[in-house]
């Protein structure tokens, strides 16, 4: 069985469109050490990315009541 820790992120496969760091901090004005924190934890992905900033401003509309 594979180390559990090294599964992620490198065993996702990315696909479709991808931000830059740079672009990523730019299109939610944020501050470069959490945009650099968030792009390292979270990977390039702009689906992911766009996901993970859409719950950050609106957690319940992810929660199931």
């Amino acid at each position: 069985m594979p180390d559990q820790s090294k599964l992620f992120p490198d065993h996702r496969r990315l696909s479709g469109e991808r931000y830059t760091i740079e672009t990523f901090r730019a299109a939610y004005d944020l501050p470069a050490q959490e945009a650099k924190r968030l792009y390292d934890k979270f990977g390039p992905s702009k689906r992911e990315l766009d996901l993970l900033m859409r719950a950050r401003k609106n957690p319940a509309q992810f929660l199931n009541f």
